[in-house]
């Protein structure tokens, strides 16, 4: 299996979520960024957003990623917040085609009338996307005025890319992309700086990268900011 060089720009909304923050950290980070936009935020929201924010910074300390990044702001007004995930994993196939026509198949039998599952053509190659919404995360009774466990909308997006072997000869290499954000209504304003994200995604040989090869370095900051404001609507899948 070759070994992959992945390169893509993201918004410079989303922020690097810094790995292996224990509670006290992960709060304290959260408060500075919430402070740095000049933002009067309540306290059990900031609460909220740090535990959420530290159990992601746990897990990619565990699993190891390119990169993940989370964003916090306002749309039109409204606060909102999401996660950006950008991963590698090994997978063995001979044709990305056929593979993409397997995993659409697999996944769209998972996930059946819950998620829009369909095969993508971006410019670095084809694509599984999957776009979900689910209530498979839930608010514990004690924080509940119910006292029972609510159940909470999160919206998600994913693209799962085989490397083609014209981009890397030899690859093996599976890259999935995941967004998720419980702030539902804003999808339409996600989609917008999604649908760059991915069509900015290309591969090379990491021999050729360590070899001062030109372009394709992961680039997170280099596009242009765009506001948060809302856009054309963008029906969710």
């Amino acid at each position: 299996m070759s070994a992959v060089q992945v390169s893509f720009e993201i918004s410079p909304i989303f922020q690097r979520i810094t790995t292996g923050l224990d509670p006290e950290r992960a709060r304290a980070e959260v408060t500075a960024r919430i402070h740095a936009q000049g933002a009067a935020v309540p306290d059990d929201l900031i609460d909220e957003i740090a535990a959420e924010y530290q159990k992601v910074s746990t897990m990619l300390a565990d699993t190891g990623v390119l990169y993940s990044g989370s964003c916090f702001g306002q749309f039109d007004g409204d606060w909102s917040m999401g996660s950006l995930t950008i991963g590698v994993q090994p997978l063995a196939y001979r044709d990305p085609e056929v593979a993409i026509a397997g995993m659409t198949k697999i996944l769209a039998a998972e996930h059946g009338r819950h998620a829009d599952v369909s095969a993508l053509t971006l410019p670095c190659g084809q694509a599984t996307l999957v776009i979900r919404q689910s209530p498979d995360l839930r608010l514990p009774a004690e924080f509940s005025d119910s006292g029972e466990d609510l159940p909470i909308d999160v919206a998600q997006l994913q693209a799962f890319i085989p490397v083609p072997p014209s981009s890397v000869p030899g690859a093996q290499t599976l890259v999935t992309v995941t967004f998720s954000t419980p702030s539902t209504d804003h999808w339409a304003d996600y989609c917008e700086l999604l649908v760059p994200l991915l069509n900015s995604i290309r591969f090379r040989p990491a021999r050729e990268a360590e070899l001062g090869a030109p372009s394709g370095a992961p680039a997170p900051e280099a596009s242009p900011a765009p506001s948060l404001a809302g856009g054309p609507t963008a029906a969710f899948g």
